[in-house]
């Protein structure tokens, strides 16, 4: 394989499986902090999601070639734009719809949120062009 390519993905293929147990770590405190604090904490539950999908989108495959290369920065290179126009129609509703000057009640997605929100839509359509492709 070119150098360039492999220079890409630098991650090994078990590097996926760290990225699974930050997963599987941010949903159960997720799960704690709604059990055992009520409170609903979407911010700090997509910071080990984002980083454990970094560490599976980026890392190679057990079949490392230029095909999967493509497909993967295809994918991403589809998923961000329409990931930046769904966040954009979302802030924009929710935050226009019930707006208050007298609460500040300004929300936005965090970049963590997003880029969670493109790796996984990412990992979908790799998924689908490496079976049906």
């Amino acid at each position: 394989m070119n150098k360039s390519f492999s220079s890409a993905f630098f991650y090994s293929f078990y590097a996926r499986y760290v990225g699974f147990v930050l997963i599987v770590l941010g949903t159960i405190i997720f799960i704690h902090r709604i059990v055992s604090y009520d409170i609903i904490d979407v911010a700090g539950f997509s910071f080990p999601v984002a980083i454990g999908l970094i560490f599976i989108f980026f890392s190679r495959e057990r079949n490392f070639d230029e095909r999967l290369v493509y497909l993967k920065f295809k994918s991403l290179a589809i998923s961000i734009p329409i990931i930046t126009a769904l966040t954009s129609v979302i802030n924009y509703f929710h935050n226009f719809s019930g707006y208050s000057i007298d609460t500040d009640s300004w929300y936005s997605i965090s970049a963590f949120e997003y880029l969670s929100s493109v790796l996984i839509l990412a990992l979908c359509l790799f998924h689908f062009y490496k079976w049906n492709v």
